[in-house]
């Protein structure tokens, strides 16, 4: 029953990251403007954005030294903040995970109620 739980916690977690990154951010392209630290994987993107060039920082981002500078990326800019950001698929990767927590909990209800069964 614990598992149970826990499950329906993860999925939670995962669906109020999408929504929170969905409310709080919009999607633009960034010119990858280069890596921010080595080791603390953060990338800075310029934007536009009302006809000025802005500058984000995507913090916490594993594929910070695969980004090539100049290159266009999908980024996610935080609407009261537009220095801060995250990259334009890690809503998509939450998503995901917690469509697959919705099935794998799903399951797990589904076996709890197979072995009342039998």
């Amino acid at each position: 029953m614990e598992a149970l739980v826990i499950g329906i916690m993860m999925d939670l977690v995962f669906f109020a990251r999408f929504l929170y990154i969905k409310k709080h951010f919009y999607k633009t392209k960034g010119v990858a403007n280069g890596n921010g630290y080595k080791y603390q994987y953060a990338s800075e993107f310029i934007y536009g954005y009302k006809g000025h060039n802005y500058v984000c920082r995507v913090k916490k981002n594993i594929f910070s030294m695969y980004h090539e500078r100049g290159s266009v990326y999908t980024i996610r800019v935080n609407k009261d903040n537009p220095y801060n950001g995250v990259m334009g698929n890690e809503q998509t990767i939450y998503m995901i995970l917690s469509i697959v927590w919705f099935a794998l909990v799903g399951f797990y209800i589904m076996l709890l109620a197979l072995e009342r069964l039998m």
